[in-house]
């Protein structure tokens, strides 16, 4: 499934990741393609901040370079035409 290719990717190429569990609405967008139609294979890749919608929201370097390889690697990775239905 789409979350453990995430999860795998981070962990060949080594990059941290910190994983959250959400059983109710993410108030993102990912929640109106996970749900819509038949639904949509979606993951939620967070950056940690502090403050956010404010003058000084705060983000660490770190976090944000490790989010853009995870997206990255991932992209890379993924065949062409990968069937992401869990049942099929």
């Amino acid at each position: 499934n789409l979350f453990q290719m995430l999860v795998d990717v981070a962990k060949e190429k080594k990059i941290d990741i910190q994983r959250a569990a959400v059983s109710r609405s993410t108030g993102t967008d990912t929640d109106s393609f996970a749900y819509s139609g038949k639904g949509v294979a979606s993951a939620l890749i967070s950056l940690p901040l502090k403050y956010m919608h404010t003058t000084v929201e705060t983000v660490h370097k770190d976090d944000i370079e490790n989010v853009i390889k995870l997206m990255y690697e991932f992209l890379v990775q993924l065949k062409a035409g990968h069937d992401f239905r869990y049942i099929r």
